[in-house]
């Protein structure tokens, strides 16, 4: 529901860019992510275990975080379809559904004839 109304907050105040969009997924993705409830393992090699099945090493966790960092980060600078990639690459680790970029990164791709 909190994601619902940001959503409408967004739409309201007229922001429909995909610099809003790159933080509207970041934000999803940490949300999601929590309700993982995954909890840290104490050595690198241990097990994080968190709701529905979800276990995963705990040196992969930590390099998530780095993807979520590097997501931020190039969201703030404008680079708005790489910290999307970042993003979708958490989402894929944590079996969340990823999501389609907005057709305005299809300049990125180049048909070829």
């Amino acid at each position: 529901m909190r994601n619902f109304m940001s959503l409408a907050c967004m739409l309201a105040v007229g922001v429909g860019t995909a610099h809003a969009d790159c933080k509207s997924e970041i934000e999803k993705t940490k949300s999601d992510w929590a309700a993982l409830r995954l909890e840290p393992g104490s050595k690198p090699s241990s097990i994080s275990k968190g709701v529905r099945g979800h276990e995963h090493i705990q040196a992969a966790v930590t390099s998530m975080r780095y993807h979520l960092h590097q997501a931020r980060s190039l969201c703030e600078e404008g680079k708005d379809h790489e910290s999307l990639l970042h993003v979708n690459v958490i989402r894929a680790f944590l079996d969340l559904p990823e999501f389609q970029h907005p057709t305005s990164h299809r300049y990125l791709y180049k048909e070829q004839k």
